[in-house]
Parts: structure tokens; C-alpha cells; sequence
């Protein structure tokens, strides 16, 4: 999707997409950043030098290797638990990323997905879409301008809030 506004015409081009990305990990950075945190947990820290000590002649309890085992198994527990809820984090952000919506451009409608809406964009919502982005309210089907969202996406709150069309922009604000 290419828009035909040039950097004259639109001078919010510059900054950057609208692209959710909540994903912790990548494949090249999942063992070496997934280590790290678990070797910030000081139960993990105790575990891991209780098995290099009994890797010490004088002070081994008993075999060096079976200590390495509970260590090795609760850390590669904790990887996979890791590694499944940032791949639904993945799955989550594309699916909201290739939401699609209708943009305006100079009164044509186009469908474009959530992740092309840049800083500028006007978008028709329905009832009952996904906002892909902050957004000001510029127009409501309610006479008196005002509509109804929930933020569950953004602060986990699902109670209605209530929004009015900026003031000064339409001529459906009344007071």
C-alpha cells in the first residue's frame, strides 16, 4: 500500500508505523536473553551454584552430574513456558496488525490493514472495531457527538469510557 501524498503534502510520514510488537524474544535472542533473566532469579542463582560445588573434590555430596539434572530441568521448563507465551504474544500482535480498517484519502475509501495507519491518517471506524491506534474522535454518528469504547487492549479496563468529538471540529457539538 503506497500512498500518494508526497513529504510536502504530508509532513508525518516520517515517524514510525503503527506496528504492535509485544514479543519478548526473537529466534537469534531466545536462549541467550532467556538465560539471562533466569539467572536473575536467586533461586535459579542457589541451584546453579549448588551444582558447580559439587563439582569441588572436598565438597561434593555426591555425584556432580546428578546435581546438574533439577537445575537443567526446572530452567528448560521455564524456556518452553517462556518460548510458548511469546509465540502467542507473535500470534496476537498479527493478528491486530493485520486488522483491516477503511482509510480516507482525499475522500477515497481504501482497506488497509492496522499496521499502515501512520501519524496524520483519517480512519472510518464501525461499531464495534478495533481502534488500531490513538486516535481523535473528528466525527460521531451520535447527534451529540459522543462515543462509547473500551480500552481492554491498552489498560486491561473493559467499562465503557466516554468520548466527545474535538471540540471546534464539528458542528454536531453541542453544549
Amino acid at each position: 500500500f503506497k500512498r500518494s501524498l508526497n513529504t510536502c503534502e504530508n509532513p508525518n510520514i516520517y515517524y514510525d508505523s503503527n506496528k504492535i510488537k509485544t514479543t519478548k524474544y526473537s529466534i537469534l535472542t531466545f536462549f541467550p536473553k532467556n538465560i539471562f533473566e533466569q539467572l536473575h532469579r536467586f533461586a535459579n542463582i542457589y541451584f546453579v551454584v549448588i551444582a558447580l560445588l559439587n563439582f569441588v573434590p572436598v565438597v561434593n555430596a555426591f555425584q556432580p552430574e546428578v546435581s546438574l539434572i533439577p537445575i537443567c530441568v526446572i530452567m528448560a521448563m521455564t524456556a518452553i513456558k517462556d518460548a510458548w507465551e511469546d509465540f502467542r504474544r507473535y500470534k496476537l500482535d498479527k493478528e491486530i496488525n493485520h486488522m483491516a480498517m477503511d482509510y480516507l484519502l482525499t475522500l477515497v475509501k481504501t482497506r488497509i490493514t492496522g499496521n499502515n495507519v501512520r501519524v496524520g491518517d483519517f480512519v472510518q471506524l464501525q461499531c464495534n472495531e478495533t481502534i488500531p491506534a490513538d486516535i481523535l474522535l473528528l466525527y460521531s454518528s451520535d447527534q451529540n457527538g459522543i462515543c462509547h469504547l473500551e480500552t481492554a487492549n491498552l489498560d486491561g479496563e473493559t467499562n465503557l469510557k466516554q468520548r466527545r468529538v474535538v471540540m471546534g471540529f464539528s458542528s454536531q457539538v453541542s453544549l
